[in-house]
């Protein structure tokens, strides 16, 4: 009995909605990187049930064999790699990772093949990361780990290979996260393989296709219409951002409001929705003004005038002065009462990390004074990892790089410009290589200033986009240059209890997003599994 046709179609919206794999059952993979579990789901069942004889009228009398009766092995060997060239002298070689979506990819020749392949024979994988891989055979010289099944006379190619499918995926299930494994001709051998007569196994192929082909409209589709849904979101969000006004504001908010349920309805659109939240915070359009609030030069003045004592008596050392703010640095109006400060301005000092050479593999004990590292920066938290601790000893003389709390520690390599905030509990801890300490006056709000970092006018600057270049290391001159819009104090507050709040609904939103595609997905599995029986 043909199955496919009810699952096709009364349960259509179960093979398209659950997105998580990154890869279909076939290789295909979507411009946006995520295709549909749904579909890849609705794959491996189409190649389960042709395995079965279950997809096209079958005969009822057409028996299962060993694969090992059907068909012989030659199992690959590796030539000399001095006999092995890219330049197209001799016979084509092809090793695992010449592996292609249905034939080998053509970009190595030897000189010296040892094992043979040729066209009609299927290859598959079996040795390493690949294991199960299959693949239609070229003429060629094949590899150590690769295999190549030549089926006897009356089993066809394409049926062998797709047929073969079920038994690989299963493999590459098993294996996946364990050591390398290996496919020995013993296990091959073993694998039952039902043969009907060639007529049906050619009717099999042909519908294989086709069913396949309509999956591959299917993720089209989906991909198409992601992408679509992707750039409305980007652009809907993005007439927040270029509010001219309130009232400019206060049309687009509810533009978007009216189809809030059907705007954001996967991660990466909350995503966008809370670096949008994000940036309003930081351009003063999240929270309203409050004429009676303290302008934010008046904390300036306080913030200077606490440098300068702290310089008086010897604590911190006078800084070069910076140059005025220019007009291309202030990337869009601030409203009253703010001001545009540079971040050299606002700390009290930002300090970089010892180098490198100064700290040696020995110095390196259990248990001994934790060591900061950008890896270590997760989620503005610090997560120590005892095993990168110093002893007590080489911690006296890295005594001035201790951090102490209501310092920020913000990596300057890697993802450049993460921060975390420092604690209580990590009173006295060392900056490692590859990060600044960043301090402020008692008065100066953290948690706004953990809210600046993270978004993207700061992550753009921070990474080096916005000064011309992509920057491994994070200049120390170009930190203290950076310009940042400054609220008033009490805004600050405000800004940031607005947006912990926005935050915990977009968390929970995205939570509900993730419960209906988990869900989604069991009940793709749950129809596969009832489907074979």
């Amino acid at each position: 009995m043909n199955v496919l046709p009810s699952l096709l179609t009364d349960q259509l919206d179960i093979w398209t909605s659950a997105e998580t794999e990154k890869k279909s059952g076939r290789g295909r993979s979507g411009g946006n990187g995520v295709n549909v579990y749904g579909i890849k789901k609705l794959r491996e069942l189409i190649y389960e049930l042709a395995a079965m004889g279950r997809i096209v009228d079958h005969e009822e009398n057409a028996k299962a064999y060993p694969l090992g009766e059907i068909s012989n092995f030659i199992m690959g060997q590796a030539p000399p790699g001095n006999e092995c060239n890219t330049h197209g002298e001799g016979i084509v070689f092809v090793k695992t990772g010449e592996f292609g979506s249905l034939f080998p990819e053509i970009k190595e020749w030897t000189t010296k093949p040892l094992k043979f392949a040729k066209k009609g024979d299927v290859l598959i994988c079996v040795v390493g990361a690949t294991i199960g891989k299959l693949n239609l055979a070229i003429d060629c010289a094949i590899g150590r780990s690769v295999a190549a099944i030549r089926p006897n006379e009356g089993i066809d190619t394409k049926y062998l290979y797709f047929a073969l499918i079920p038994f690989t995926l299963r493999l590459r299930e098993k294996s996946r996260g364990s050591a390398q494994g290996v496919i020995g001709k013993v296990e091959l051998a073993s694998v039952m393989i039902r043969v009907p007569s060639i007529n049906e196994q050619k009717q099999i192929v042909a519908k294989i296709d086709e069913l396949m082909a309509l999956c591959d409209q299917l993720e089209t589709q989906h991909i198409n219409a992601a992408e679509a849904h992707e750039k409305l979101v980007s652009h809907l969000l993005g007439t927040l951002i270029q509010s001219q006004n309130a009232d400019d504001f206060s049309a687009n908010w509810q533009r978007i409001a009216a189809h809030f349920d059907t705007l954001f309805t996967t991660e990466a659109s909350i995503d966008a929705l809370k670096q949008t939240l994000l940036q309003l915070a930081v351009m003063g359009k999240l929270v309203p003004q409050d004429p009676n609030d303290e302008p934010a030069s008046e904390l300036l003045k306080r913030i200077q005038a606490e440098k300068a004592k702290l310089v008086a008596e010897g604590k911190i050392k006078r800084d070069k002065p910076l140059p005025p703010i220019t007009s291309e640095e202030k990337p869009f109006e601030l409203p009253q009462g703010w001001r545009w400060v540079s971040l050299g301005d606002y700390a009290t000092d930002i300090a970089t990390g010892p180098f490198g050479s100064m700290i040696h593999q020995s110095d390196y004990v259990q248990g001994g004074m934790p060591l900061i590292n950008p890896s270590h920066m997760i989620d503005d938290k610090i997560i120590a990892d005892k095993t990168i601790s110093i002893s007590k000893e080489m911690a006296k003389t890295l005594g001035s790089y201790a951090i102490y709390e209501g310092d920020i520690v913000m990596a300057r390599r890697g993802e450049a410009g993460r921060i975390a905030l420092v604690t209580e509990n990590e009173n006295g801890w060392l900056c490692g290589t590859g990060s600044f300490v960043l301090r402020f006056c008692a008065e100066v709000y953290r948690d706004y200033l953990r809210i600046f970092f993270r978004c993207d006018y700061a992550r753009v600057y921070l990474t080096g986009k916005a000064v011309g270049t992509t920057m491994v290391n994070l200049n120390h001159g170009i930190l203290r240059k950076m310009s940042m819009g400054l609220p008033p104090l009490p805004e600050q507050h405000r800004i940031v209890a607005k947006v912990d709040k926005l935050m915990a609904l977009c968390d929970q939103l995205k939570s509900r997003i993730t419960q209906a595609s988990q869900l989604q997905q069991k009940l793709a599995d749950v129809i596969v599994e009832q489907a074979i029986v």
